[in-house]
């Protein structure tokens, strides 16, 4: 770590790529500090099996280190030694960030870099466990409305089949002319020559200065050739975001897909389905290997398309997707030594002509938007056409499917779909009528028809009138003033076509669940029992467990109520001095379950 008397510690990534030397003795803090923040640096990003492995986080830690020895350093007294940290030092840190962003972000990373260094005091180390600030309430971009959604699709779906027929064409005269077909034109033999060429060797014949060739030149030019056999960037990002929006991987996950993949364990070659190794690299260093299985559609869903609508299918299928890619980039894949499936051609400027290039980034999906008329995000309008963000696509699909992927079910629903504006406007509109439907549905249930005495009155001059206007046959009503349809406390219409019975099978119901029936009717004569029955359930009420009044009681207690308002204070009171013993009988069996069915 020291080297030439500075304090010093070389960071290699894990692929071998990309290496940094990073300077600690630039820290304005005590030698010793100096030498402990690198131990710990070190530590944090050495071979241990959770250490960091890439050259971004360690930026990340050694950042951390400094700004936490800015801190250090502006404290009276300032520590000398790591034995010296107590948890004023870590509070110093915290104000130090107070009212700022990053807050939340700045704290946590500090935690990161030394909850587990063993150097670090207990004091101090609680002290860094025990910080609560709230981290910044995160909004997803909502989904894509449908006409945005469409018209980013249909661009990066026109740019594949732009690119399968150029290149596919592109082959075809390659064959051809090494097959000698003699009905090939002159021209058309000299391209499909310098397109054999290039094919075989990834270069097209040049001059000694190293210009190219006039046959080139009269074939139009280096870069018109070369984009007859190979994907472009701007195509390879194309199929990116495609694949992206089908397979609800992030962006940057999908562009580093091998082009090496396998089948599951006896699986055929129809069996549609391949399984790719991916890396995310966020999910940390012990769980960034993933499995992406990449499926064609559903046998029952790929026999919906006809042979002429294969052309759709294709866009539909992640499987057929990726493996036209893997077609498509074949030639720079094999010439550009690439393992990587969106391998395409660099298109340069120069007397090199071009370099062969792999994987897709943000920059590419910038140039791709703009090369296809769709604005940068601050620039976008409504109704205009909309911004290309990737992971708006990616939400989109999420949102679409609501099914997690490369995550849990808890992530999907906490992070992806609560703090969508979209979703949250989908969940207000499911909710308010799931609301509303219980609201009808209690009115419903509390809406038992009562049958007047005036009504009653009217029936026995006008039977056949009066069940006109209930909607009943005037038989059914009769026997519902005569007391022979009744329950224990209202009128049935009909105990053999119940709702929660076959028909033409006796109601097994209990009889206080009759309230909450379809088939009820209040008359006068059942308004003594169905006092009774309100008075006995207040009575039980302190008597029994709470759980178990509200289950059994709340809303025949309600239903009741319901019924009872129809009638008049001098129609109640009539109707408690007509209440019997027989009546008080019925009321306690029913309340206390001996008229239920055992």
């Amino acid at each position: 770590m020291p080297e030439g008397g500075g304090v010093l510690v070389r960071f290699l990534e894990e692929s071998g790529r990309r290496s940094r030397t990073y300077d600690f003795s630039t820290f304005k803090v005590a030698p010793a500090m100096q030498h402990w923040l690198a131990r710990s640096f070190s530590r944090r990003v050495g071979t241990a099996r959770t250490a960091s492995k890439r050259l971004g986080t360690a930026e990340g830690h050694f950042y951390t280190a400094a700004g936490f020895a800015d801190v250090l350093a502006g404290c009276d007294p300032q520590p000398t030694s790591p034995e010296q940290l107590a948890g004023r030092h870590i509070q110093a840190f915290v104000d130090h960030h107070e009212g700022r962003h990053g807050q939340h972000d700045a704290v946590k990373r500090l935690r990161t870099l030394l909850r587990e260094d063993p150097e670090l005091p207990d004091a101090a180390r609680q002290a860094l466990l025990n910080v609560r600030i709230k981290g910044p309430e995160i909004e997803r971009p909502g989904a894509y409305p449908d006409t945005d959604w469409q018209a980013i699709t249909t661009a990066a779906r026109r740019d594949v089949r732009l690119a399968r027929e150029r290149i596919e064409s592109g082959r075809r005269l390659v064959a051809r002319w090494r097959a000698g077909n003699p009905a090939l034109s002159l021209h058309q033999a000299e391209v499909g020559s310098l397109l054999d060429i290039f094919d075989r060797t990834g270069e097209l014949p040049r001059t000694p200065s190293g210009d190219h060739t006039r046959a080139v030149a009269r074939a139009g030019g280096f870069r018109a050739l070369a984009a007859r056999l190979c994907l472009t960037r701007s195509e390879a990002t194309a199929f990116c975001l495609l694949l992206t929006g089908l397979t609800q991987e992030n962006f940057g996950t999908v562009a580093a897909w091998p082009a090496a993949h396998f089948r599951p364990g006896g699986a055929r070659e129809d069996d549609g389905i391949v399984l790719i190794e991916e890396v995310k690299p966020r999910r940390g260093p012990e769980r960034e290997h993933m499995i992406a299985a990449l499926e064609d559609l559903p046998a029952d869903l790929a026999d919906l398309f006809a042979a002429s609508a294969e052309e759709h299918r294709l866009m539909l299928s992640p499987l057929r997707l990726y493996q036209l890619l893997l077609s498509l980039s074949e030639l720079p894949r094999r010439h550009g030594g690439s393992s990587a499936a969106f391998a395409s051609l660099y298109l340069g400027s120069g007397k090199t002509g071009s370099f062969w290039g792999s994987g897709t980034d943000a920059s590419d999906v910038l140039a791709w938007a703009r090369s296809h008329g769709f604005p940068a995000a601050r620039n976008a309008v409504p109704g205009g056409p909309p911004a290309v963000d990737v992971k708006r696509i990616r939400q989109t699909a999420l949102e679409r499917r609501r099914h997690p992927v490369a995550h849990s079910r808890r992530t999907l629903n906490d992070l992806y779909l609560r703090g969508s504006r979209t979703v949250q406007a989908d969940s207000r509109q499911v909710v308010g009528a799931a609301l509303r439907q219980e609201v009808a549905k209690a009115r419903a249930v509390q809406a038992v028809p009562v049958f007047t005495a005036d009504f009653v009155a009217q029936a026995r001059q006008d039977l056949v009138g009066a069940a006109a206007q209930v909607g009943l046959e005037p038989q059914s009503l009769k026997e519902l003033l005569d007391a022979q349809r009744d329950t224990a406390t209202v009128g049935c219409v009909d105990h053999l076509a119940s709702p929660v019975a076959e028909p033409g099978r006796p109601c097994p119901a209990s009889f206080l669940d009759c309230l909450s029936c379809e088939n009820a009717r209040a008359l006068p004569h059942q308004l003594p029992v169905q006092l009774a029955v309100r008075d006995g359930i207040l009575q039980r009420r302190p008597n029994l467990n709470p759980a178990i009044w509200r289950s059994r009681f709340r809303d025949p207690l309600q239903q009741l109520g319901d019924i009872i308002d129809h009638y008049t204070d001098a129609e109640r009171g009539k109707a408690r001095a007509d209440l019997t013993d027989d009546h008080q009988h019925l009321v306690d069996d029913l309340l206390d379950g001996r008229l239920d069915l055992r």
